[in-house]
């Protein structure tokens, strides 16, 4: 076999079919690093949104004096950006400063410590809720919100704690009482240490001979102190709030029901606008149920719109919310002048407003409330069988009056339907809510075609972003702890959510965010660069 030589003075991949390539190249002129990102990419539609809003709150709260603060701008793009991409460490953000070039571009090749990304986020809570709302002005400008017909629903998210740090008066007390026990007995023992090393040593010995001893058993008393007074403060937590259990790592989250499971967490709150899924109202609370929410989040909603149209609303806004926010005092409170003219409720009763009854009255009868006729004239009801049912009281259950009918008990053991209807041997009772009214007519309405409509497209508004927000952006629990702050880290999200919506509406108009603007830009107070 004969082997041929040639040699060549040049480069060797001048004689491959290869692209020329040298990443070490030093330009003149550097491009900016956003260049290197096609011009559709998620992190120029956050870098031009946050250059739109005011940033003036996030200004009065830098310092005077010592060193320079980064600049709120760069943090709070880099955490909408890192919310945006399941990126919600700061930690992890903080890696990506060095690595990603979309992180690199929105800090301007800055690149400050995970400690003072988590700092900026940790005491700028309150103002991530209101960039939610500057956010929300920036896609009603878009045109992506009509704020015609806007559903209302929740989602139950895990608290950053265990459900096993969960604990009760009695529980806390027993926990405080070994704890005590533990620490004098600790306390006996280091003292009987520190006879013997005072025998081995001397009394005059500082100890310094035997440093970490020393520290191993100051840390360990503190700890143990520290432990003891978190008992402390949950126990009279405990008192203070009325409630039956408390978590000791988030003191805050209550026991929520999600389906088959119980967990400690909170229910967030989520209002979003039908025309592109738009959320334009939230909150975080730790109630178990929704029934409370229903009016707090009609005002956050009306505030919102205001600030979205100051010229005010042209209709009501038709709100379909599920049976979970329903109840007699929500609907008569909507009916109320100060709501009546802004908002268009749409939310079913799941079962009869009647309470279930210690007579035996059931509210699953085959015979429901719905099946009896009332006679206004004479007050009183007659039954499928044209039996009568005479108003008897008034009683009144979990703050709501409601009146009682009952039937002849002669006349209800003679009825053939006697053990299917009732099976109370007085007779059949009625307890009519005095909501029943206003609860009919909601039920009218909703069985019309037209709000039947309405309702329905709250399967395709709101339950569609709650499982983005689960499944596709992964918010399954709460990293912060306290109520307060996971509102702020709750905003986070949904400012993640719709970044995304804009970002997808502005890919499909073919413009940039300014152009799509009209290069209209948000003007600072006087003084505030």
């Amino acid at each position: 076999m004969c082997i041929i030589t040639i040699e060549f003075g040049g480069n060797l991949q001048d004689l491959l079919n290869v692209r020329p390539y040298n990443n070490k190249e030093l330009l003149l002129f550097p491009p900016s690093v956003g260049d290197y990102l096609p011009k559709n990419h998620l992190a120029h539609v956050i870098d031009e949104a946050v250059d739109e809003i005011d940033l003036t709150p996030y200004y009065r709260k830098i310092a005077e004096v010592g060193n320079p603060s980064y600049h709120p701008a760069l943090m709070l793009k880099i955490w909408f950006y890192g919310y945006a991409t399941k990126t919600y460490s700061s930690r992890k953000i903080e890696d990506k400063l060095h690595t990603d070039v979309a992180f690199i571009y929105l800090s301007g090749m800055q690149k400050p410590d995970f400690k003072t990304i988590a700092e900026f986020r940790r005491n700028n809570l309150e103002e991530l809720k209101n960039s939610f709302v500057a956010i929300l002005q920036i896609c009603h400008r878009l045109g992506m919100t009509k704020l015609g017909e806007i559903s209302l629903d929740s989602k139950v998210m895990k608290a950053n704690a265990s459900a096993q740090r969960t604990y009760d008066e009695k529980q806390l007390v027993k926990e405080r009482e070994e704890l005590e026990k533990t620490i004098t007995g600790y306390l006996e023992k280091v003292n009987q240490t520190d006879c013997q090393e005072d025998k081995n040593y001397g009394a005059d010995k500082r100890g310094d001979e035997l440093p970490n001893e020393i520290s191993e058993k100051t840390e360990r008393i503190k700890q143990l102190r520290q432990v003891a007074e978190t008992l402390r403060q949950a126990q009279a937590k405990l008192k203070s709030t009325g409630k039956e259990k408390i978590n000791l790592t988030d003191s805050d989250a209550h026991f929520q029901k999600d389906k088959s499971r119980i967990l400690p967490g909170y229910r967030a709150q989520l209002a979003v606008d039908a025309k592109n899924q738009v959320i334009v109202a939230q909150d975080v609370t730790n109630d178990q149920c929704d029934v409370s929410q229903l009016i707090p989040m009609v005002q956050e909603i009306l505030k919102n719109v205001e600030r979205l149209q100051p010229e005010g609303q042209k209709a009501p806004i038709k709100l379909s919310a599920d049976g979970g926010y329903h109840s007699g005092q929500n609907l008569a409170r909507l009916a109320k002048e100060e709501y009546r003219e802004k908002i268009d409720p749409y939310i079913p009763d799941t079962k009869l407003t009647t309470p279930k009854q210690a007579d035996g009255d059931n509210v699953d009868l085959p015979f429901p409330h719905s099946k009896f006729t009332y006679n206004e004239k004479e007050n009183r009801f007659s039954c499928p069988a044209g039996k009568q049912l005479d108003y008897v009281k008034q009683r009144v259950c979990d703050g709501v009056r409601y009146s009682v009918y009952k039937a002849n008990r002669l006349d209800c053991k003679s009825c053939q339907h006697f053990g299917k209807c009732t099976t109370d041997k007085t007779g059949r009772s009625l307890w009519v809510s005095e909501y029943q009214p206003i609860i009919d007519r909601m039920r009218e309405k909703l069985s019309t075609e037209a709000g039947k409509d309405i309702y329905g497209k709250r399967k395709i508004t709101a339950e569609p972003v709650i499982g983005n927000l689960s499944y596709n952006l992964g918010f399954k629990e709460f990293l912060l702890r306290e109520v307060h702050k996971v509102r702020g880290e709750f905003s986070l999200m949904c400012i993640a959510h719709n970044l995304l919506k804009m970002a997808k509406f502005i890919r499909e108009l073919g413009k940039s965010l300014k152009e799509a603007l009209g290069g209209r830009e948000v003007l600072c107070e006087e003084g505030i660069p």
